[in-house]
């Protein structure tokens, strides 16, 4: 048993999946207590910041839900990784997941910023607020779909190699 622990700990995929899921833990709890700050702001505050979040409640929740959602699918690729996996179809799903749910995140904020001008609640800060959350999740997908696309290549390469040797 503490040969194979040894072992572990000398590889080198499973040394980055580890830094990967620690990574990923400690964004889950940041994404957490933000969350629950704008929640507790939401509830407590009296000023227009507090209006403003009010405002996006249930995007808010969304955002919140979905962002989990995308660390949770990243634990199963750091996860892959560890197991020496990583050009495999299945970490080309989770890519392609994860870019899904931040895709979801844009077009809602989208939708949102569309409502907020057509229904006159405009203000500075909703419309940037807006605009960046969905720049961001496009900014998200773009990313996860180019890596998605760079690991199936690089898995059908090693197919290939395999067949190959």
């Amino acid at each position: 048993m503490t040969n194979r622990i040894r072992k572990m700990g000398n590889n080198k995929q499973y040394q980055l999946s580890l830094c990967l899921k620690v990574v990923d833990i400690i964004m889950m709890c940041l994404v957490v207590g933000l969350f629950g700050v704008f929640s507790w702001y939401e509830k407590t505050g009296v000023d227009q910041m507090a209006d403003n979040i009010r405002a996006y409640g249930y995007f808010i929740y969304l955002t919140e839900a979905l962002t989990l959602l995308m660390l949770a699918i990243f634990w199963r690729v750091a996860t892959e990784i560890g197991r020496d996996n990583s050009f495999s179809m299945e970490n080309v799903k989770h890519f392609r997941y994860i870019g899904f749910c931040s895709g979801l995140i844009s077009i809602g904020y989208i939708i949102r910023m569309i409502y907020v001008i057509v229904s006159g609640q405009m203000n500075v800060f909703r419309i940037v607020y807006c605009l960046m959350l969905a720049v961001l999740g496009i900014l998200v997908l773009s990313i996860c779909l180019i890596l998605s696309c760079l690991i199936r290549n690089a898995y059908l390469m090693k197919q290939e190699n395999d067949l190959t040797i």
